[in-house]
């Protein structure tokens, strides 16, 4: 074989063992990094929980116990369970209490007032509430998703869903979108976890809470949470 020729085999040949050798690590770099883990909080047995507001009752239900918020009650936990996420479908099954202030939030994911996410509710005179879903991002970016007219009856069980795509936040209601905006998403990074309040001790849920549940990608409503139908037999 041409002297030549044999030199360009031998270099392909080396360059292909190089390819594979750099694919092979990378593959193995992949495999041993940390995956991002589905959450799944029954409140009743919240983790991280590192101060506890007022007295978060326990109360009985047929599938096991939820934890009743009276208006001044809350518990704090010291993790930020959103963080490193850029795709994610956070989902809170609650039943609001008729007589509880207006503006109440449950749920309060990151920091007081910088990036953050709020599931919030805001209740009627009439014994309705409709929700309220706020984002702050670390870029200065905002979203608030509220509508009014949007109402429900008190005094029962529900199931909300905030899912983030990359491309758009989409907030349901027992399988049904309210909402459905487009958001340049970028991770909550900061913070911690408040349930039952807003980080700042304003704006108290009245209620009780069953579950929390963060899943690390974008869930269809087929794949939603349905405990609030069984909690409403």
């Amino acid at each position: 074989m041409h002297i030549f020729a044999q030199v360009i085999i031998k270099q392909n040949v080396m360059a292909l063992w190089k390819k594979n050798l750099l694919s092979g690590f990378l593959s193995l770099l992949w495999c041993t990094l940390p995956a991002q883990s589905l959450i799944d909080w029954k409140v009743a047995e919240l983790p991280h929980v590192q101060k506890t507001e007022g007295n978060p009752r326990q109360v009985a239900t047929v599938l096991g116990f939820a934890v009743a918020f009276g208006g001044r009650d809350a518990f704090f936990l010291d993790v930020n369970p959103l963080k490193g996420l850029e795709r994610f479908t956070l989902e809170a099954v609650f039943k609001p209490d008729g007589d509880g202030e207006f503006a109440q939030r449950f749920l309060h994911l990151g920091t007081v007032s910088n990036e953050r996410v709020m599931f919030e509710i805001r209740v009627n005179p009439d014994r309705t509430w409709y929700f309220d879903t706020h984002i702050a991002l670390s870029g200065g970016g905002r979203l608030t998703m509220i509508n009014e007219k949007l109402t429900h009856s008190t005094d029962r069980w529900y199931h909300a869903a905030l899912v983030i795509d990359g491309e758009r936040a989409t907030v349901y209601i027992d399988g049904v979108a309210e909402f459905n905006e487009p958001l340049a998403f970028i991770p909550v990074n900061e913070g911690i976890a408040s349930v039952g309040v807003r980080q700042n001790l304003s704006s108290w849920f009245k209620g009780s809470m069953y579950r929390l549940r963060i899943t690390p990608r974008a869930l269809t409503k087929e794949e939603f949470l349905d405990d609030h139908q069984t909690l409403n037999r």
